[in-house]
Protein backbone atom coordinates (compact mmCIF):
# COMPACT_ATOMS: atom_id res chain seq x y z
CA UNK A 1 0.00 0.00 0.00
CA UNK A 2 0.99 3.62 -0.35
CA UNK A 3 1.19 4.02 3.44
CA UNK A 4 3.66 1.13 3.72
CA UNK A 5 5.79 2.53 0.90
CA UNK A 6 5.92 5.92 2.60
CA UNK A 7 6.81 4.31 5.94
CA UNK A 8 9.64 2.36 4.29
CA UNK A 9 10.99 5.30 2.29
CA UNK A 10 14.18 7.01 3.33
CA UNK A 11 14.79 10.76 3.36
CA UNK A 12 17.04 12.37 0.78
CA UNK A 13 20.73 11.92 1.58
CA UNK A 14 21.62 15.37 0.20
CA UNK A 15 22.00 18.17 2.72
CA UNK A 16 23.27 21.72 2.54
CA UNK A 17 26.35 21.86 4.71
CA UNK A 18 28.81 24.45 5.89
CA UNK A 19 32.48 23.87 6.66
CA UNK A 20 33.22 23.35 10.33
CA UNK A 21 36.30 24.24 12.33
CA UNK A 22 36.45 21.11 14.46
CA UNK A 23 36.76 17.52 13.41
CA UNK A 24 33.63 15.42 13.89
CA UNK A 25 33.76 11.65 14.22
CA UNK A 26 30.52 9.81 13.42
CA UNK A 27 30.48 6.18 14.55
CA UNK A 28 27.53 3.87 14.17
CA UNK A 29 26.39 0.32 14.77
CA UNK A 30 23.17 -0.25 12.84
CA UNK A 31 21.71 -3.78 12.92
CA UNK A 32 21.78 -5.89 9.75
CA UNK A 33 17.97 -5.81 9.68
CA UNK A 34 18.28 -2.05 9.07
CA UNK A 35 20.84 -2.31 6.24
CA UNK A 36 18.91 0.15 4.03
CA UNK A 37 19.23 2.79 6.72
CA UNK A 38 22.94 1.99 7.12
CA UNK A 39 23.52 2.50 3.37
CA UNK A 40 21.52 5.74 3.53
CA UNK A 41 23.69 7.02 6.40
CA UNK A 42 26.95 6.17 4.61
CA UNK A 43 25.76 7.93 1.46
CA UNK A 44 24.62 11.00 3.43
CA UNK A 45 27.97 11.23 5.26
CA UNK A 46 29.94 10.90 2.01
CA UNK A 47 27.75 13.53 0.32
CA UNK A 48 28.42 15.92 3.22
CA UNK A 49 32.18 15.54 2.76
CA UNK A 50 33.00 13.03 5.48
CA UNK A 51 35.82 10.54 4.96
CA UNK A 52 35.40 6.88 5.80
CA UNK A 53 37.97 5.69 8.36
CA UNK A 54 36.23 2.31 8.72
CA UNK A 55 32.87 1.26 7.30
CA UNK A 56 31.10 2.53 10.40
CA UNK A 57 33.47 5.33 11.44
CA UNK A 58 33.56 8.60 9.47
CA UNK A 59 35.41 11.89 10.01
CA UNK A 60 34.86 15.37 8.65
CA UNK A 61 34.99 19.09 9.35
CA UNK A 62 31.36 19.86 8.67
CA UNK A 63 28.59 21.55 10.61
CA UNK A 64 25.89 18.89 10.68
CA UNK A 65 22.58 20.29 9.39
CA UNK A 66 19.61 20.19 11.75
CA UNK A 67 17.62 18.42 9.01
CA UNK A 68 20.16 15.56 9.04
CA UNK A 69 19.89 15.23 12.83
CA UNK A 70 16.09 15.34 12.56
CA UNK A 71 16.21 12.60 9.90
CA UNK A 72 18.37 10.42 12.19
CA UNK A 73 15.71 10.80 14.84
CA UNK A 74 12.83 10.13 12.42
CA UNK A 75 14.59 6.95 11.26
CA UNK A 76 15.05 5.91 14.90
CA UNK A 77 18.82 5.77 14.52
CA UNK A 78 19.89 8.08 17.35
CA UNK A 79 20.59 5.14 19.67
CA UNK A 80 22.81 3.58 16.97
CA UNK A 81 24.85 6.69 16.08
CA UNK A 82 27.46 8.49 18.16
CA UNK A 83 28.82 11.90 17.12
CA UNK A 84 32.04 13.14 18.69
CA UNK A 85 33.56 16.60 18.33
CA UNK A 86 37.34 16.46 18.57
CA UNK A 87 38.88 19.42 20.36
CA UNK A 88 42.46 18.09 20.40
CA UNK A 89 44.07 16.41 17.41
CA UNK A 90 46.02 13.67 19.22
CA UNK A 91 46.73 10.77 16.89
CA UNK A 92 44.19 12.15 14.39
CA UNK A 93 46.49 15.05 13.47
CA UNK A 94 47.05 13.82 9.90
CA UNK A 95 43.33 14.01 9.01
CA UNK A 96 42.50 17.02 11.16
Amino acid sequence: TLQEQKANSLPSHSYETAPGYRLLIVAFDIPESESKKRRWLRTALADMGFTMLQKSVWAGKVILPKKFLDDLSQLRLTACVQIFEITRAGSLREIA
